[in-house]
C-alpha cells in the first residue's frame, strides 16, 4: 500500500465484577478497565499505545462512557456496552464500519493489556499488512512470553513449530463477515481453552494437537474453512500483547512494569 493507511483502533472495556471474580477486590464493584496502575487507569495505558502509533487515526472504546471521566491524550468515541465480549467487539467493529467506510482495517484491543507500547502496535500493523487476509491474531511463543515476564503463568497451545500464547491485538480487514454469530460465539467461549478451540474443527485436528502435530498451517486453514475467513496467526516477538491481566498476580506483574517505567521518565 502506497499511501498511508487508515487504521480505526476499537478498545472493548466492557466487564461484570462478580464476588468470585480474581480481580473483585481490585475492580471493586467497577469496570475492570478502569483499576488504577502507575498513577492511571488500565484502559488509559492502552489508549495511550494506540495514540502513539503512526498509524491508528480514530479510538472507538467500549462498554463505557465518558462519566468515568477517564483522561486520554485524544479524543476519544464511545459505543455502549452490547452485553458481552463478543457483542461488545461487533459493536464496535460495526460502530467502525459505519462511521469509516473507507477504513483499511480495525485493530482490535482489549482493556487490559496495558504494557503494549506504540512501537510495538506499529510493528503489528506493519507485519499484518506484509499479507492479504481478513483476520490477524496475534500469538506469542513460550521461551518469548517467559523470558519476557517470567511467572505470569499463561496458556499455551502446543503446536508442532512450539507453544503459543494467543495475544489480545488482533487486525480486522473490513472484508470480514460478522455473520456467522453463532460460530463466532463459540469461538469466544472457547478463547482460553485450546481444546475446545480444536473440538470445533473435528476429531483429526484434535488428535493431532494432543499429540503435538498440528501445524500452524494446518491451524489457519482449518480455523480459516470454518469461520469463512481468511485467517493468519502472527508470531509476534513482544510479549506484551499476550500480557492481559485476569488474575492478582498477573496484575501485580504489570504494576511493577507500567510503575519502573513511570520512575525511568521522571
Amino acid at each position: 500500500m502506497n499511501r498511508q493507511p487508515l487504521i480505526v483502533a476499537v478498545v472493548t472495556a466492557g466487564w461484570s465484577p462478580s464476588e468470585d471474580d480474581p480481580l473483585a477486590k481490585y475492580t471493586q464493584g467497577k469496570p475492570k478497565a478502569l483499576i488504577p496502575i502507575a498513577g492511571k487507569p488500565m484502559l488509559a495505558h492502552v489508549v495511550d499505545a494506540l495514540a502513539g502509533s503512526r498509524y491508528v487515526q480514530h479510538i472507538i472504546v467500549v462498554a463505557l462512557d465518558p462519566t468515568a471521566a477517564v483522561q486520554f491524550p485524544v479524543p476519544v468515541e464511545y459505543v455502549a456496552d452490547a452485553g458481552g465480549i463478543l457483542a461488545n467487539a461487533e459493536a464496535g467493529l460495526q460502530y467502525a464500519l459505519d462511521y469509516y467506510p473507507d477504513l483499511d482495517a480495525i485493530l482490535l484491543s482489549s482493556s487490559d493489556l496495558p504494557t503494549i507500547t506504540p512501537p510495538i502496535v506499529d510493528a503489528f500493523i506493519e507485519e499484518c499488512f506484509r499479507t492479504d487476509h481478513d483476520l490477524y491474531y496475534s500469538i506469542v511463543e513460550r521461551s518469548v512470553m517467559e523470558a519476557r515476564f517470567p511467572g505470569s503463568r499463561r496458556s499455551y497451545v502446543h503446536l508442532r513449530e512450539g507453544d503459543f500464547a494467543g495475544g489480545d491485538l488482533f487486525l480486522i480487514r473490513p472484508s470480514i463477515t460478522l455473520s456467522q454469530r453463532e460460530l463466532w460465539q463459540r469461538l469466544a467461549r472457547a478463547r482460553k481453552n485450546a481444546l475446545r478451540q480444536a473440538r470445533m474443527f473435528g476429531l483429526w485436528p484434535l488428535f493431532k494437537l494432543v499429540i503435538r502435530r498440528l501445524s500452524l498451517a494446518e491451524a489457519e486453514r482449518r480455523g480459516s474453512k470454518a469461520l469463512n475467513v481468511r485467517g493468519r496467526g502472527v508470531p509476534f516477538p513482544y510479549a506484551e500483547v499476550g500480557m492481559d491481566v485476569d488474575k492478582p498476580f498477573q496484575l501485580e506483574i504489570v504494576r511493577a512494569e507500567l510503575e519502573a517505567r513511570t520512575a525511568n521518565v521522571s
